[in-house]
């Protein structure tokens, strides 16, 4: 009789337990995919910055580049303006004979 009143003491026990085992792996799921969740919008956020960074730099880089080419194009078209005008005197448009 003595087993079988430790075996029915022991059951709900047993029961409790895996009950608040199951809980606690439930909470730890939950903990691990918001940690998860919480690391990747971190990540993107970091890449994110990255890129923008990355983005901004080129931008600096490819205007600056722009400014240069304008300058040197600026100067050329000038000369070269001045050049034409003075090697070529403007003719006048022959007009064609339509046949």
């Amino acid at each position: 009789m003595m087993d079988t009143h430790w075996k029915n003491r022991l059951a709900p026990a047993a029961l409790g337990l895996a009950l608040i085992t199951l809980i606690g792996c439930d909470a730890a799921e939950q903990s691990a995919q918001k940690l998860a969740e919480e690391a990747k919008k971190e990540a993107q956020a970091l890449i994110e910055e990255s890129v923008g960074e990355v983005v901004d730099e080129l931008n600096r880089q490819v205007d600056s580049l722009q400014e240069s080419t304008n300058r040197a194009l600026g100067k050329d078209d000038k000369e070269q303006d001045t050049e034409a005008q003075q090697e070529e005197p403007e003719k006048p448009l022959e007009q064609g004979v339509e046949t």
